[in-house]
C-alpha cells in the first residue's frame, strides 16, 4: 500500500511540474496577443484619422470641381484665360419648296 501511495505522489509531482511550462506558455501567449492587439489598434486609429483627412481633401476637390463646372464659371474662364467671346446669335433662313 505504501508503494502505491509513493507512486501516486510521484505522478502528481510530475504532473504539477509538467503543468508549469504549459501555464507559463499560455500566460506568455496571452500577454503577447494583448500587445499585438494594442499595436494594431494604434495603427488602425492612425489609418482612420488619415482617412478622415483624405475625405476632407476629397470633398474640397469635389466642391472646387463642381464650382468650376458651372456654366457661368466656364464662360468666365473661357473669356479670361482663352480670350473666347460669346458669338452673336445668327439668323438662318430656311426655305421650303412646296410642289
Amino acid at each position: 500500500m505504501r508503494r502505491d501511495e509513493t507512486r501516486r505522489e510521484i505522478l502528481k509531482t510530475i504532473l504539477y511540474i509538467g503543468m508549469v511550462p504549459v501555464v507559463a506558455a499560455l500566460l506568455f501567449l496571452y500577454v503577447w496577443l494583448g500587445e499585438e492587439v494594442r499595436a494594431h489598434e494604434v495603427e488602425l486609429l492612425t489609418l482612420r484619422s488619415h482617412e478622415i483627412k483624405l475625405r476632407g481633401e476629397y470633398n474640397l476637390v469635389q466642391s472646387e470641381r463642381n464650382r468650376l463646372h458651372r456654366p457661368d464659371k466656364l464662360s468666365k474662364l473661357a473669356r479670361e484665360k482663352l480670350g473666347l467671346i460669346q458669338p452673336d446669335p445668327e439668323t438662318r433662313e430656311i426655305r421650303v419648296r412646296l410642289k
